[in-house]
């Protein structure tokens, strides 16, 4: 498991921080997880502020997570309780054998997980879900318009200079999130904020600020250089959205204030 250096909460009105993690190895097929080399390359500061005029921080989780169901049980909840009141968005990213688009996941599964075994030979019991998990929805979702996003997404790629390995990247929305470790981390963090928040569906994109992105398996330099570019214009369209809904949510305060 890794460490979290101590990190200062900035001026909430100079900065908003993106926790960004990746998977480590797991078969013999992937000895080279690119969710976690795609994340350990981000940088610390994006170059463009975001549309409200903040800087973007990224906190790149310093170690691969291990694919364990016990490892992620465990991790989710300390990462989000050693960087509350530091973190505003979470990206986790993980690897899909057999796509070659990039996914970001909208649904995320609460049972299911009886049938792929992680690198420590386990599964999980049909029931583990609905006794861990009984105050939330066999289903849940990120408090983000996962469509704005998309589209923000889309745009940002489109931007990218014309000879990019990026710009012609296929980005795309998914609702099969695959009921493995990718899934059950999606949940487990969606489901802390859920709970942190008392709004385990429904709600404004702060109430559950997670999303999902799926990258190709494939480690060669072009693929996660491809990767880089895809998941820098993803976190900067999900803090776009997230920006304009927390205005939207901010006047509608105002006005039933």
């Amino acid at each position: 498991m890794g460490s979290l250096e101590p990190i200062r909460p900035e001026p909430a009105s100079d900065v908003i921080t993106v926790l960004v993690t990746g998977f480590g190895a797991f078969q013999d097929r992937y000895p080279i997880n690119p969710s976690y080399e795609i994340t350990r390359a981000l940088p610390s500061l994006l170059p463009r502020a975001a549309a409200s005029g903040q800087r973007i921080r990224i906190i790149a989780y310093a170690a691969p997570i291990r694919v364990s169901y016990a490892e992620v049980r465990s991790l989710v909840p300390i990462l989000h309780n050693t960087l509350r009141g530091v973190v505003d968005l979470v990206l986790h990213i993980g690897m899909a054998s057999g796509r070659k688009h990039y996914t970001a996941e909208v649904f995320a599964h609460r049972d299911g997980y009886g049938k792929n075994r992680d690198v420590d030979g386990e599964v999980l019991r049909a029931e583990d879900g609905a006794v861990r998990f009984a105050d939330c929805p066999e289903v849940m979702t990120s408090g983000l318009d996962c469509e704005d996003v998309l589209r923000r997404w889309r745009g940002n790629v489109g931007l990218l200079p014309a000879e990019a390995l990026a710009a012609k990247a296929d980005c795309q929305l998914s609702e099969d999130a695959g009921h493995y470790l990718c899934d059950f981390t999606y949940f487990n963090s969606l489901a802390w904020y859920g709970r942190r928040s008392g709004k385990v569906d429904g709600g404004k994109a702060s109430d559950r600020p997670v999303m999902f992105l799926h990258v190709p398996a494939e480690s060669d330099a072009e693929t996660l250089e491809t990767g880089h570019h895809v998941a820098v214009a993803l976190i900067e369209a999900m803090v776009d959205s997230w920006c304009l809904s927390e205005k939207r949510g901010s006047a509608t305060s105002r006005v039933v204030a």
